[in-house]
């Protein structure tokens, strides 16, 4: 009789066992699978999201808060800061630069975001299509949202999909980013003037000299510079135009001293026109700060905190507050997984002895046939590489496709994105499980090769 044969059948005599062992084997699989997908997702947003910033500068109340709805975007600001008593902060000779962050709208769900074009830099963000906006309410969309060029839209109040729309001023797609792996891709971009005109209160008179150039992808350079050799009869202002949106954005730190100039500045026309304004004094949500010494890091929050009616967040230190909190949850699922591997390994092992005594007698009389013990031995060994492998493949799946679905039905997870990654952790269990399964048909494999057949014979004589 065929090897292969002999193990279907096999299998197929007590196939209440061996599907539990199967079972077993795939919810162990699965939950370690979610476990590593979940944790890998984690710790790649949580670097790609909060690189390069050090401290973020807001309003009084749960600094965790403050950083997942102004880094992440995941929960909601505390509250609004006056713009016009924190730019005074980030004049700090230990701040290198700041951007500001200015919230409150949506659309389906996607975060509209008022800041500068520091923020783009900031990711290295690179035009697929269009430009940066020049105007108030012209936006530009990360690559995960389904807004196209020239398309207009109204912003919904809130920071979550559902809530009232403005329905007196539009919103207008100027420029498309290309996909950055971070949280530009799920963002609505504007000026900070767009949003705080929006809601009622001041501008902060930005215009084009006090705002970097954004940076435009190697492909727009090459074409403009291709532009340019065959195109020289194009009007200077024109021409100067094409520069000016195609250069890279100029130094930070010379950023920086631009932005205190800009204060200065906006300090003296704030005071000559003060009989302008009629609505409410500017307010922002956050700055995002970079420093200029890890020393700073430390000071600064202090100072902050204690001699200011803001707050300032370290997101190094709240994040490992954070990873710290749901480690134990984590922990206690890569348990529960390897519990389920074990005693998957278990029900293997005692569906092959368990069984082994029952079939000494078909086992004794291959034996009389010729099989030798090392093919006796490779059989029951395959029996339970057999259960394994099912119970890896199902378990594959279970696991694959319920990381689907939860990254579909939990908002955050979706606008995120995220699909199945095959790490080094994940070969790592299918190993694993592998040989827990081989060392589970070790034992029988052993005692099977081992039968007596003059003894087993003149047993069932």
């Amino acid at each position: 009789m065929n090897d292969i044969i002999f193990i279907y059948y096999s299998l197929k005599s007590r196939w209440l066992n061996c599907s539990l062992s199967i079972f077993l084997t795939a919810f162990g699989v699965a939950i370690a699978l979610l476990i590593n997908q979940f944790e890998h997702t984690f710790s790649k947003r949580l670097s790609k999201d909060g690189s390069g910033i050090d401290l973020v500068i807001g309003a009084k109340g749960s600094p965790l808060q403050l950083i997942l709805s102004t880094i992440y975007h995941v929960d909601i600001p505390p509250g609004n800061i006056p713009f016009n008593e924190a730019k005074k902060i980030i004049n700090h000779p230990q701040i290198e630069y700041a951007i500001p962050l200015a919230l409150g709208d949506n659309w389906k769900g996607h975060r509209i975001v008022g800041t500068s074009l520091n923020y783009l830099e900031h990711y290295n963000s690179k035009l697929e299509e269009g430009s940066v906006w020049k105007n108030d309410f012209e936006v530009v969309v990360g690559s995960s949202v389904n807004l196209n060029l020239d398309q207009e839209f109204e912003g919904a109040h809130g920071l979550l999909e559902g809530g009232d729309f403005h329905g007196d001023r539009k919103y207008k797609v100027v420029g498309k980013i290309r996909q950055t792996g971070s949280v530009i891709d799920r963002l609505i971009i504007t000026s900070v003037d767009s949003v705080l005109s929006i809601h009622g209160l001041d501008s902060l008179n930005e215009n084009d000299s006090h705002l970097d150039t954004f940076k435009h992808s190697d492909k727009d350079e090459d074409n403009k510079s291709h532009h340019k050799h065959h195109h020289t009869g194009k009007s200077h202002s024109k021409h100067s135009e094409e520069i000016n949106q195609q250069n890279h954005f100029r130094d930070k730190k010379k950023n920086n001293e631009n932005l205190k100039d800009y204060d200065h500045d906006h300090d003296d026309h704030t005071e000559e026109h003060a009989h302008e304004h009629t609505n409410k004094p500017p307010e922002i949500t956050a700055f995002l700060v970079t420093t200029k010494s890890p020393i700073a890091n430390i000071n600064l929050p202090r100072f902050v905190n204690k001699e200011t009616s803001f707050q300032a967040a370290n997101p190094a230190v709240e994040i490992t507050r954070l990873t710290s909190m749901l480690g134990m949850g984590s922990k206690s699922f890569a348990i529960l997984s390897i519990i389920l591997i074990l005693m998957a390994a278990l029900s293997i092992f005692a569906g092959l002895a368990a069984n082994l005594e029952n079939r000494m007698g078909d086992l004794a009389t291959l034996r009389a046939l010729g099989y030798t013990k090392n093919r006796v031995f490779k059989i029951i060994i395959l029996e339970g590489m057999t259960i394994v492998i099912m119970g890896l493949i199902l378990g594959l799946l279970f696991g694959i496709t319920i990381f689907e679905i939860i990254n579909n039905v939990i908002t955050p997870l979706s606008i995120i994105q995220e699909s199945f990654n095959l790490t080094k952790n994940v070969i790592f269990i299918v190993v694993i499980v592998f040989i827990a399964g081989i060392a589970a048909s070790l034992f029988p494999a052993i005692k099977a090769s081992q039968i007596s057949v003059a003894n087993q014979l003149s047993r069932n004589i």
